[in-house]
């Protein structure tokens, strides 16, 4: 949890455009080849045009192309902004 915390902390500073590229170029690349079976992409397609009405798996690009760091940090700064969540699961609960 700790780690986890870190790295949020860490996406609250301006992230260095060359490493923010090259996660964008992953990112990119990991919902191209998930897109890469006929099956997957109409599945894809059926999904997002129940849920959005339009967006398509093309579109995915230009969406991952369109995040800054500043976008970035301001999610982690608003997800850091409130008091943490603790949930627990199972049969021994009163041992956490």
């Amino acid at each position: 949890m700790n780690l986890a915390i870190e790295e949020l902390n860490s996406l609250k500073n301006p992230i260095d455009e060359v490493e923010l590229n090259r996660a964008k170029n992953i990112l990119k690349m990991n919902v191209l080849m998930a897109m890469e079976r006929t099956d997957d992409r109409l599945e894809e397609i059926a999904r997002n045009f129940m849920t959005f009405g339009d967006l398509t798996f093309h579109q995915y690009c230009d969406k991952i192309d369109a995040v800054t760091s500043a976008d970035i940090n301001a999610v982690a700064s608003t997800l850091l902004a409130g008091k943490p969540t603790l949930l627990v699961t199972g049969g021994a609960i009163n041992m956490v």
